[in-house]
């Protein structure tokens, strides 16, 4: 009974049940009406139709390729697709029941996050850091909906604590027996298994993840040299290979049509915004990083800094009057950002515990690496590269809380800050969820946003009930649907009318357009919009209502008689968005693979 009683003294520890509360208040806010308020547009509605698919027709409709790379014709990895397709097995093919993988590892970065820096830090700072990586607004945003880089936290902490496991050796001074030997080296190997595991998926998440990480490991590793047996390093090897096999026997089945879009795409980013000079986009690369670390760990998008453009070698510097009236902001940023790095530097020269000194030394590569990988694509920098980093922000206040904790001797110093940036992430994420919540019925103004980099938002709820709408005047006269939206959901309007077997179509808006009288017509456009600009639509149809739906619009047209030419429209015509046009890599599904495997076999 002591025995047992021992493995429960952790119930006892204040520590645990900090993390509990902590823990819990991280899924609430990651949960919170998760499927009403759910993001689902154009990259989120492409991808719910292909699991449909597969969901309704069986795994062999999953492809052997991933979604596409942004920017390129380069499509990643199908990793992200069997983790949405396992999701939707489970909690249902719709968009929630795919999007539940995303909040399932969001949720699970919150504890490998905390394993993470407790390689460093003190159980105390650990969880004050934790307290604002689980109400971060940055990361709840990326939470709560589907898209390949959602998943980056979970898997990019998991893979750099796996390699930290993997090169660490047991800091107690007692001499070891041989078999004890043998169990730590046993146990690093499987760490590097894992990390294999983590890296085989991350790279089919995100180009620049698989870039960026693959350097880190590689520079880590080989200044580490950890003793680990041969089986374990080909047991790695065999792990990330197999985890790409599906890349591999598309691209036999294409002659490395992938690849040969891989290498231009590599050339492409590097060669991207040449007019700049490498000083204006190290500059650049610079403050970007400053202020979105600053967002990622306090919430505030409002920070600002000048630009800074070279002409003929004079110095521009630019900074209109919001950059001056939010420079103070940007200055914090700016001084965040400097001290964290001068700490990580510092604090890795100076640390003396090899456990520790490792984890510092294997964070300043990666702050090393994606510096320097960022810095051509500076005046193409998205928020979700910052996923990529996403430990990084974090560890910077953990050193500055280690070090104020020092100066000022006051136990309780440390939980006051962490509280305090705690509390401006929750302004702002309870301001992001009015804005979810108002949506639907209001025409919000959100200012703006440097996480998502939204017009405004738009919500599951709220397309569901424009749907609705629709639906009424199919159900009356069995008239297909004809619409137009703007580009970020005109497709997901396209799948939610499919999932109701409504037959629908897009608006041609060309002169020789084909125009049915029976059709249901309506364009949806954001609230905000110019609507000048959609007059090639509107001069060819009487509007017969208009109705608002929060921050998006709905008018419900009839066409004027001069420009009807047909009586009954070809449903056969209609667009179906399978493909996605452009020179993209071929892909093939499993179930055309096994068919010409079948056809193979039957010719021999």
């Amino acid at each position: 009974m002591k025995k047992i009683s021992k493995q429960f003294n952790f119930l006892k520890s204040k520590y645990f049940w900090i993390f509990v509360g902590i823990f819990v208040l991280g899924v609430f806010l990651r949960a919170y009406n998760f499927t009403p308020w759910l993001h689902f547009e154009l990259d989120q509605a492409r991808d719910a139709t292909l699991i449909r698919e597969a969901v309704t027709g069986g795994v062999g409709e999953l492809p052997l390729l991933g979604p596409r790379a942004a920017g390129t014709f380069l499509r990643l990895g199908p990793a992200f697709y069997y983790l949405e397709y396992i999701s939707a097995i489970i909690f249902g093919g719709t968009p929630q029941g795919s999007a539940m993988a995303i909040l399932f590892f969001s949720i699970l970065s919150i504890p490998i996050t905390y394993f993470f820096f407790r390689e460093y830090f003190t159980k105390k700072n650990t969880l004050a850091i934790l307290l604002f990586f689980s109400t971060s607004l940055f990361l709840i945003v990326y939470s709560r909906f589907s898209w390949n880089p959602n998943l980056l936290p979970f898997f990019v902490i998991f893979f750099l604590f796996s390699l930290l496991k993997a090169v660490n050796k047991d800091n107690k001074k007692k001499r070891k027996t041989k078999k004890q030997l043998r169990a730590q080296k046993r146990n690093r190997g499987v760490w590097l298994l894992l990390s294999a595991f983590a890296f085989g998926i991350l790279a089919q998440l995100h180009f620049l993840a698989m870039i960026i990480l693959a350097i880190v490991a590689v520079i880590f590793l080989g200044y580490k040299r950890p003793k680990i047996k041969s089986q374990f390093w080909i047991g790695a090897v065999c792990i990330i290979l197999f985890l790409h096999l599906p890349v591999f026997i598309n691209e036999a089945k294409t002659g490395g049509n992938n690849a040969q879009l891989f290498i231009k795409a590599v050339a492409g980013k590097s060669d991207s915004k040449k007019h700049y000079t490498i000083v204006e986009k190290a500059y650049r690369d610079f403050t970007e990083s400053s202020l979105k670390y600053w967002t990622m760990t306090t919430g505030s998008q409002l920070a600002e800094l000048p630009k800074v453009r070279i002409k003929k070698g004079v110095t521009d510097i630019q900074c209109d009057k919001y950059c001056r009236d939010n420079l103070f902001k940007g200055g914090l940023a700016l001084s965040f950002f400097v001290l964290g790095i001068f700490l990580l530097l510092l604090e890795s020269f100076l640390e003396k515990d090899i456990r520790k000194k490792n984890f510092l030394i294997l964070n300043l590569i990666l702050l090393i690496i994606s510096s320097g990988v960022f810095i051509p694509l500076a005046y193409d920098m998205s928020p979700r590269f910052f996923l990529i980093v996403v430990p990084l922000p974090f560890i910077f206040w953990g050193l500055i809380f280690r070090r104020l904790g020092k100066i000022v001797g006051n136990k309780n110093f440390v939980w006051m800050l962490a509280v305090i940036i705690m509390a401006f992430n929750l302004y702002f994420v309870i301001n992001y969820f009015n804005q979810l919540k108002n949506a639907k019925s209001e025409p919000i103004k959100i200012g703006l946003d440097r996480i998502m980099k939204q017009k405004t938002r738009i919500t599951l709820e709220q397309e569901n009930a424009i749907v609705d709408y629709m639906e009424k005047f199919y159900k009356r006269n069995k008239y297909p649907v004809f619409f137009h939206g703007q580009s970020e959901f005109h497709r997901s309007f396209s799948y939610l009318l499919d999932d109701r077997k409504i037959p629908r179509d897009g608006v041609g808006k060309g002169d020789n357009a084909t125009i049915c009288r029976q059709g249901n017509y309506f364009l949806i456009i954001r609230t905000q919009s110019n609507l000048d600009n959609f007059q090639k639509y509107l001069k060819k149809f009487s509007i017969i209502e208009k109705k608002l739906f929060g921050t998006l619009t709905v008018f419900h047209l009839r066409p004027k008689p001069a420009i009807i030419n047909c009586e009954v429209p070809n449903q056969k015509t209609f667009r179906n968005y399978k493909g996605e046009g452009g020179a993209v890599a071929k892909r093939y599904k499993w179930k055309e693979i096994f068919e010409m495997a079948n056809v193979d076999l039957e010719k021999q």
